[in-house]
């Protein structure tokens, strides 16, 4: 086997953490609300929040929001990643999403029981819970030739057997759903430690 490099030669975009949560009500179902929760040290326009919360990805709700202590990160991710992703890219609820200026983030950190973002702008209050967290695992995913934007992306993983979000007290119905990362199961909550987005050089 050829000895891997030590360095990586491509450029960080991004290093952080960036949590997801989707539920489904029915199974094999559309998503019934999603959230993409981002805390980043670095990316290309500064450190900061952006947490992406649909109620209804499917629908322009008007509890979908982006919330947010740095509206260019957040518009950044928007337009380039959310906006390019095979995941999100033709989702109802991105369509003129809200760019919201949030004052307060915080997180109770209680693993491997349960990780708890908080976020508060005015009179609105998200809350997502992931509980019941299994063993970390490394996930490493290499652009591939030909792929457009694409990158190298690092991560470590912890997937919940149950999630929940509310908005201002209200439970969003659903359900987290099972997935699969390389050989890995997962389900559709998962806490991503330590992400990093590298590009090619």
């Amino acid at each position: 086997m050829a000895e891997r490099p030590i360095n990586n030669p491509g450029r960080v975009l991004i290093a952080g953490e960036n949590h997801i949560l989707r539920l489904q009500t029915h199974p094999g179902g559309p998503d019934a609300a999603l959230v993409n929760h981002f805390r980043l040290r670095l990316s290309p326009h500064g450190p900061g929040h952006a947490v992406f919360v649909l109620a209804d990805p499917n629908a322009a709700d008007p509890r979908n929001a982006c919330y947010t202590d740095n509206p260019a990160l957040a518009r950044w991710l928007l337009d380039w990643y959310l906006g390019g992703s095979p995941l999100y890219k033709d989702l109802v609820g991105l369509t003129d999403l809200p760019i919201v200026t949030a004052g307060g983030f915080t997180f109770v950190d209680a693993l491997p029981r349960r990780w708890t973002e908080t976020v508060s702008a005015g009179d609105v209050t998200v809350r997502a819970v992931w509980n019941d967290l299994a063993t970390p695992f490394h996930v490493e995913r290499l652009a591939q030739p030909g792929e457009q934007d694409g990158m190298d992306v690092f991560s470590v993983l912890m997937s919940a057997s149950d999630a929940h979000l509310s908005i201002s007290g209200e439970r969003i119905a659903g359900e987290v759903f099972p997935r699969q990362v390389g050989s890995q199961p997962i389900t559709s909550a998962f806490l991503a430690f330590a992400e990093s987005w590298v590009a090619p050089a």
